[in-house]
């Protein structure tokens, strides 16, 4: 039988730090709202010389550590229109608006319950709840919302998107879709319940760097209107530690209604194509994207940069 001897390739490490976009903490502790570099979901690294030089063929994303601060009540997901028609009077329409912040599923419903009830003495028998129902309407344990006001009819209806009241496009995830509601809650009725839902306003993150994927022969795609070349997929669920708790249980929290950090280590990676003869240039610029295709900087973390993090990632490039 022959012998064949087999050399393992060999990889440098390309360690990327968005905290690395300001020379020293000097220069951080002076960013403001209208900065360059300001958000660490959009920032540009610039060296004065390559960030590395070599005949590598290859690099990928092995290993990201992206701690996750943004609320899932934030700016797009705030706000739901509430109708209510007292017997003998017009139906009237309120504009229901959530504080910003992280919120099990218990706590929304528990929130919205609370403002609708002081709305008027008449809807003080309202009732809304997740994952379970005291009434034979809804199966229990179903991760969803469901309310009733037995008093009179009631509604729920998104935002008008494009609006002064809000100003966000209709690819915008609303509260109204965060609840898992659809055009059958717009109707009024004495009782309603949801589609299932994980009250996450963002399920994944892209992470682009165009700079680094310029070089791939066979281009990225994806069913998103928009299709970008990604270094890779980020989501916030994790197969490896799923949730033993029962979404009936006020303590039942999915990935995103808290915060934590994402850590992953890719056993797959992306592997993006390299010229041998091409260096990393010391100009790398580095954007976050939602599961909506917007940037991250510019969406849910637009305002002041005050719900975000500094986040970072090891790439591995083979020298062979």
């Amino acid at each position: 039988m022959d012998a064949e001897t087999i050399r393992m390739p060999s990889y440098a490490i390309l360690g990327i730090d968005s905290e690395d976009r300001f020379k020293d903490y000097t220069e951080a502790r002076a960013v403001t709202s209208t900065s360059f570099n300001r958000s660490p979901y959009d920032f540009q690294i610039t060296k004065n010389e390559s960030l590395m030089n070599g005949f590598f063929t290859r690099l990928a994303i092995t290993e990201i550590n992206f701690p996750w601060v943004i609320p899932n009540i934030n700016d797009l997901t705030s706000q739901i229109r509430f109708e209510y028609q007292i017997v003998g009077n017009p139906a009237i329409t309120v504009t229901i608006r959530l504080s910003y912040g992280f919120y099990r599923p218990s706590e929304i419903a528990s929130e919205i319950q609370r403002i609708v009830r002081n709305l008027v003495l008449d809807l003080s028998g309202f009732n809304m709840r997740y994952g379970t129902d005291d009434t034979e309407f809804f199966p229990n344990q179903r991760p969803a919302f469901s309310y009733d006001n037995v008093s009179f009819p009631i509604a729920f209806l998104p935002m008008d998107s494009d609006s002064p009241a809000y100003p966000y496009p209709a690819s915008a995830r609303q509260l109204f879709d965060l609840l898992g509601f659809s055009n059958r809650n717009t109707t009024l009725s004495i009782v309603r319940d949801g589609l299932t839902t994980y009250c996450q306003s963002v399920r994944y993150i892209d992470i682009v760097c165009n700079q680094l994927t310029y070089t791939q022969a066979l281009k990225d795609t994806m069913s998103q209107s928009v299709a970008r070349d990604t270094m890779c997929r980020v989501y916030l669920g994790d197969a490896n530690t799923p949730s033993t708790i029962s979404p009936s249980d006020p303590l039942f929290c999915p990935p995103g209604c808290a915060p934590f950090t994402i850590y992953r280590q890719f056993s797959t990676p992306k592997f993006i194509r390299w010229l041998p003869d091409q260096p990393v240039q010391g100009n790398l610029r580095f954007q976050v994207f939602d599961d909506n295709g917007v940037a991250l900087a510019d969406s849910v973390a637009r305002e002041t940069d005050t719900e975000s993090s500094n986040w970072s990632m090891t790439l591995l490039v083979s020298e062979d």
